[in-house]
């Protein structure tokens, strides 16, 4: 049985997975390697592993204290790296529609565009994005290593902590 702010948090973690891979922050993030490194190899699969345990987890706050301290300081962090994928959404778009603005204006030169997308690789935007991920990352990784000192398992859906197991 899962809690209402629970479910969220589950649903966030999707959320996030699919925003991830979405065309627009695909797009935006392949200008970046280590900002596409640390999106795509380390905060997909850490969130593909909390989402494993995430079940277990919430059957088993109702009875453990240290389950339920866990998924606070996991809903935190989820909750932040939700923000951080919201401006890099939105910066994303933004891209996109001045692209689509540029495109369309007859006054815009080629050089200007060269210019522009040059500064736009300079962008220091993507470097703080870089550093607020790193920093994500080091909240959730310690979280994640502790699933199997909590005693977590994966994928439990469905289980029914109230009952005996077959002797």
């Amino acid at each position: 049985m899962a809690f209402v702010g629970e479910a969220f948090l589950s649903a966030s973690i999707q959320v996030l997975l699919d925003r991830i891979v979405s065309s627009d922050v695909s797009n935006f993030i392949k200008g970046n390697k280590k900002l596409e490194a640390v999106l795509l190899n380390k905060l997909k699969p850490t969130l593909m592993s909390v989402r494993a345990v995430l079940d277990d987890a919430e059957t088993k706050m109702i009875t453990n204290s240290n389950v339920r301290s866990w998924i606070v300081e996991l809903k935190d962090a989820v909750y932040d790296a939700e923000d951080l994928l919201d401006e890099i959404a939105t910066e994303a778009l933004r891209r996109k529609l001045e692209s689509q603005d540029h495109q369309t204006s007859t006054n815009t030169s080629t050089v200007k565009q060269q210019v522009a997308s040059i500064f736009s690789s300079l962008n220091p935007f993507k470097d703080g994005m870089v550093s607020k991920l790193e920093e994500i990352l080091g909240r959730l990784e310690p979280l994640i290593n502790q699933k199997h000192i909590l005693g977590l398992k994966e994928n439990c859906r469905g289980e029914n902590p109230f009952q005996r197991s077959p002797v």
